[in-house]
């Protein structure tokens, strides 16, 4: 099935070679992706503006192939935390990148991630016990004073599952499996669901109002296992994954 849209923007949409891992959204635009390849063993870094469409930088990786996470993404920087091995979740080292075009800002392997946000990143110098916190700036690198916190307006907004929810008469479908997952907003009627495609699953994902159907898209097919991960929406922005490997964004 094509993707069948109308009367909402299609934003961006970036097909990567690896799955993507991870994603941060800041209420600047920018959008940070980590994706990984799992048969060579890469982790790579991207980052775009969500509102534009424009690609700051696409799948930048570091001297270190593997364990590099993505923590953060803002303005000016994106935030990457180390471990020591990918066996365990304890990271060890920090590196913050520009924005812009994925160069190293600074990087400090004598220092773990605790924390992180806009006011700065706490931290702890894994060398010592007990652990004793210390905040540094993320653009800067250098040790601050520890910030008032703020809890942030993140403006999110997930599906939830909905037992009671009707389908449409509209919108054609196969044989349903497990739950529907609905999200309403600004009017419209977001709706992700599985059904059944041969031996297989796929999974879809529509957007309508009122009866006429905006967006009509296949987030994964040929899946033997339910996928929880559906779409979420982030300053009137919907994101979603299609086929693990494609990011997606639309201003609704």
């Amino acid at each position: 099935m094509a993707a069948r849209v109308n009367l909402t923007k299609p934003c961006l949409s970036e097909r990567f070679s690896g799955l993507i891992w991870k994603v941060q959204v800041h209420q600047s635009g920018v959008l940070g992706i980590e994706t990984r390849n799992t048969e060579l063993k890469q982790v790579s870094f991207s980052a775009f503006n969500f509102k534009t469409g424009e690609t700051y930088f696409k799948d930048q990786t570091y001297d270190e192939k593997w364990n590099l996470s993505l923590a953060f993404a803002g303005e000016r920087n994106l935030i990457l935390s180390a471990r020591e091995h990918s066996e365990t979740p304890e990271n060890k080292g920090v590196i913050s990148i520009h924005t812009l075009d994925g160069s190293i800002r600074w990087q400090k392997f004598n220092i773990s991630l605790n924390q992180v946000g806009e006011a700065g990143l706490q931290v702890y110098d894994s060398r010592f016990q007990p652990r004793k916190y210390f905040w540094v700036d993320h653009i800067s690198g250098e040790i601050i004073t520890a910030p008032l916190l703020h809890e942030a307006v993140e403006n999110l907004f997930f599906p939830e599952t909905d037992p009671f929810f009707v389908i449409p008469s509209f919108i054609e479908h196969g044989f349903l499996v497990g739950e529907l997952v609905v999200l309403t907003h600004s009017g419209k009627v977001f709706l992700s669901f599985h059904e059944r495609d041969g031996e297989f699953f796929k999974q879809r994902l529509v957007v309508y109002q009122d009866d006429k159907v905006l967006i009509d898209d296949i987030l994964i097919s040929g899946i033997q296992k339910l996928q929880p991960e559906a779409f979420f929406i982030q300053q009137n922005h919907l994101f979603y994954i299609r086929q693990k490997e494609e990011m997606v964004t639309y201003l609704v």
